[in-house]
């Protein structure tokens, strides 16, 4: 049965000066992709138009849209420690996205008050993957299109150490609505529903950090274990409540 990897995404505390995710009073947001280094360039023309209001400074700095909501795709250096775990991801397995996101009550910078929290965002139930080396038109045809606008695609080639997931058109999706993972609240989702890679329980000031416990991409519900689904359907009925998403549809 499939497994659900949760993955970090989007502009994170790093970027706090630059880039930000706004997450509105109705719960709604707009994902703000991260930010890095690039001698000559102004990320601000990288950024897609709806993102722009909660960006500056990107003199010398560019961005790429990863997972590509858009289309349906994600890609990732495998070959990085922190996404290393994604070469065992197969087809049917789910990637469940998270991220950072800044209360806002307007439409521009200016409009943050200061207040932030981490949220699930989205969800790729896997369709198809495509391996360093190979290019769009190694995926299946009606998927082709979409394969070919990911990123890390550099030159219509997947590069080293890199993968690109599909999604199904079906069951991928960005939510309209973000999910609290109530991490200041002792009985938050994420200390309900996520555990350590160890096994071990989190908690909100237990000897392991929640948030370095999920810094890595990794599995965190195999689904063939009876108590790792109980924890996965506590989640999915907290994401089909706010977003009418189901996460565990036809599973």
């Amino acid at each position: 049965m499939s497994k659900v990897y949760l993955i970090n995404v989007g502009a994170n505390s790093s970027d706090s000066s630059r880039a930000r995710s706004p997450i509105f009073d109705d719960d709604r947001f707009v994902y703000v992709p991260f930010s890095f280094k690039r001698r000559g360039v102004d990320g601000y023309f990288k950024y897609p138009k709806p993102t722009r209001p909660f960006i500056r400074n990107m003199q010398g700095r560019s961005t790429h849209c990863d997972p590509d909501w858009s289309n349906l795709t994600y890609g990732d250096q495998c070959s990085n420690r922190r996404a290393a775990a994604l070469r065992r991801v197969d087809v049917g397995d789910i990637l469940l996205f998270w991220g950072l996101l800044w209360r806002n009550d307007g439409k521009t910078w200016k409009s943050f008050t200061g207040q932030r929290g981490w949220y699930l965002i989205g969800a790729l139930r896997v369709s198809e993957i495509l391996e360093e080396g190979q290019t769009a038109e190694n995926a299946k045809r009606a998927n082709r299109k979409r394969a070919a606008k990911n990123a890390h695609l550099v030159d219509g080639v997947i590069g080293d150490g890199q993968r690109v997931f599909i999604g199904s058109k079906r069951r991928s999706k960005l939510f309209r609505r973000a999910v609290d993972l109530q991490t200041t609240q002792g009985s938050g989702l994420l200390f309900r529903t996520i555990r350590a890679a160890s096994g071990r329980h989190l908690s909100l000031h237990g000897k392991i950090p929640w948030n370095s416990s999920t810094r890595s991409c990794r599995v965190i519900w195999d689904l063939d274990l009876p108590d790792h689904r109980v924890r996965a359907r506590i989640a999915r009925k907290a994401v089909l409540h706010k977003t009418g998403y189901d996460l565990l549809g036809d599973l």
